[in-house]
């Protein structure tokens, strides 16, 4: 077997490698009850878990969002759109001596539904979940479950069956985390090429 082209570089997993090359996610908002409030903090490594209705994410014991979802056994997941990229950015500011974070202020949000949270506005999807389980043993981090209990879209964005697809993520474009640092708005998509006798 030949190797491409391009050489192979040899990357050192003595520390971790993900700083040396880009991958792509989805970009999140993360909704928690704290105290007479709420947090939000934006998570990238973060996904539906199976084909049923559950969705994860990626956090630490040392952060206030997973105190938080283990406390109350609920958040919520807010989907930004590619626009509100600086109110995903005030989500992740740091917080003041008292704990507290004073530009959860400028992220204009909404009361959910089903649980008892905030979900963030002008989004264009939004999870409600109880907490299913975290599981330790990644390192300093854990992962988060959530079974969902409830879920809204814009219907700007929901795909309908008469609808072009290529049409609607070009007309509602995704906002993307491109890791470490960078992020994107998807607005271009093609059909995946799968193979004639593929099943989902």
């Amino acid at each position: 077997m030949e190797r491409p082209a391009h050489g192979h570089v040899p990357v050192s997993i003595e520390t971790p490698i993900w700083s040396r090359f880009y991958t792509i996610a989805p970009l999140v908002i993360v909704g928690t009850r704290e105290g007479d409030g709420h947090d939000l903090a934006p998570k990238h490594m973060a996904m539906p878990l199976g084909w049923d209705n559950y969705f994860c994410f990626v956090c630490s014991p040392e952060h206030a969002t997973q105190a938080n979802a283990q406390r109350t056994r609920q958040f919520t997941v807010s989907f930004p759109r590619p626009e509100q990229i600086v109110e995903a950015s005030l989500a992740a500011a740091p917080r003041e001596e008292d704990s507290s974070k004073p530009s959860l202020a400028a992220i204009p949000v909404f009361p959910a539904s089903t649980v008892d949270g905030v979900l963030v506005r002008d989004a264009y999807l939004w999870l409600e979940c109880e907490l299913d389980r975290v599981v330790e043993g990644f390192g300093r981090n854990t992962l988060i479950v959530g079974r969902i209990v409830a879920a809204s879209v814009d219907e700007r964005a929901l795909r309908v069956s008469d609808a072009d697809d290529a049409d609607l993520i070009r007309q509602e474009p995704l906002l993307a985390y491109v890791s470490p640092g960078r992020f994107a708005s998807v607005s271009e998509s093609f059909s995946f090429p799968y193979h004639v006798n593929f099943k989902l």
